[in-house]
């Protein structure tokens, strides 16, 4: 189960919209592996953000290339 009070995080109404708009981007594109299930993904989506990428186009893009180098290694 994924800790989700490791850290407290206060988001605004702005900042939850653009990782809501992230998060459906990546299950909808077909990047993400279908054994990562949402709250894990959704666990390291937030983790980045918390972590300095805040930027739509910068969370999206280290997701995609997250996705697709766990694709290549599973296969």
């Amino acid at each position: 189960m994924v800790n989700r009070y490791s850290e407290q995080c206060v988001l605004y109404p702005c900042e939850l919209a653009m990782l809501q708009r992230v998060f459906d981007e990546i299950r909808a594109d077909g990047w993400h592996d279908a054994a990562v299930d949402a709250e894990m993904l959704a666990a390291e989506l937030l983790g980045l953000f918390q972590n300095g990428l805040a930027s739509e186009a910068a969370l999206l893009a280290e997701m995609q290339s997250r996705q697709h180098i766990n694709l290549l290694r599973t296969g």
